[in-house]
């Protein structure tokens, strides 16, 4: 069974909710009837005109059946958790009119319907860009405890018959930060191995800390930060036997045994890496494009990680196919 059978079977399994706060967008409807026609997950459409959807579904020739279309009215949501976001608006110095009126905006009503409790993930970006996702969600959802930095990964799976890949990978963070300090690394790093445990529970993580050096084979200050950042990933995980870190790796040795092996002999993780941390989001964001348009890989994201609840960030690229699975990507952040 391939990576995305898995995943649409594991999120069946747990009979979830999704909202979609781009309810005018086809590829959304074509996503929603997909995860509705396959029992996938319940769906629900926020909109100020359900007229507007129905034209919009007729005329791509979108069956709607099964589909929760709802009207974005604030008796939907939980009184005590907008009355929570508005004195935090207004601490920021907003009115208090215009802390109400961000829930008008499907975005904000998305995510304080799941905020609410009256669904289990928010997959939206696929017309909103990523800054304006990422600060209703920030302003909405909050962080996760124990996470300091909201990061996001792409589940990139690999095409059939692949030379070097035969199981996805987990590249990170290629959307949210541009340039991660020490700690800001390692925070993405734990937030990636949550996020793959989730996706593949009983596997070994292992988590490749990218470099232009492996093992000292360069010397440059901006190496520090990467070589900090594999120390402190590994004190983490230090009784932890299902990860394993290491760095700092170039990337071909991260993911080629005989490379891996050549470069790194004693390194649990040279060669056999899964999980890939990027410096930064220059050559996070360059690599993850590369791998999709020239190797073929399919690439799921960006997924937001370290928010209390699950958001999804999606490509503006992102074809309906690839929504249906992170749609039930999302799911199984529930585990």
């Amino acid at each position: 069974m391939d990576i995305g059978k898995q995943i649409l079977e594991a999120a069946k399994k747990i009979k979830g909710k999704i909202i979609f706060p781009e309810s005018f967008d086809i590829r959304i409807l074509k996503a929603a009837s997909m995860l509705t026609k396959n029992a996938i997950a319940s769906v629900v459409l926020p909109t100020n005109n359900l007229e507007d959807i129905k034209n919009i579904a007729k005329n791509a020739n979108i069956d709607l059946t099964g589909i929760e279309i709802i009207s974005m009215d604030r008796s939907l949501l939980n009184g005590t958790k907008i009355k929570s976001f508005v004195e935090a608006r207004m601490k920021k110095g907003m009115s208090e009119q215009d802390s109400i009126d961000l829930l008008k905006n499907p975005l904000y009503f998305s995510m304080m319907y799941l905020k609410s409790g009256e669904c289990d993930a928010c997959v939206g970006g696929a017309v909103y860009d990523s800054a304006d996702v990422l600060r209703a969600a920030i302003y909405v959802i909050g962080t996760q405890e124990g996470i300091k930095m909201i990061s996001s990964y792409f589940l990139m799976i690999p095409p059939e018959n692949h030379p070097i890949a035969k199981e996805p990978l987990m590249f990170a963070d290629c959307a949210v930060n541009p340039e991660p300090q020490a700690l800001g690394l390692q925070n993405i790093a734990v937030s990636t191995v949550d996020s793959y445990k989730k996706i593949s529970p009983g596997k070994i993580a292992n988590v490749a800390m990218l470099s232009f050096s492996t093992k000292g084979s360069a010397t440059n200050k901006m190496l520090s930060k990467i070589i900090e950042a594999t120390q402190l990933t590994k004190e983490y995980y230090k009784e932890d036997s299902s990860v394993n870190v290491d760095g700092e790796l170039q990337f071909d040795a991260s993911i080629v045994p005989s490379v891996g092996k050549r470069k790194a002999p004693n390194s649990l993780v040279a060669g056999n890496a899964n999980i890939l941390i990027f410096p930064d989001l220059n050559s996070g964001n360059i690599s993850y494009k590369i791998a999709e348009r020239f190797g073929g890989f399919q690439a799921l994201g960006p997924i937001l990680q370290g928010l209390s609840l699950p958001v999804s960030d999606l490509s503006r690229g992102s074809s309906a196919e690839d929504i249906y699975l992170i749609s039930a990507i999302m799911l199984l952040n529930k585990r």
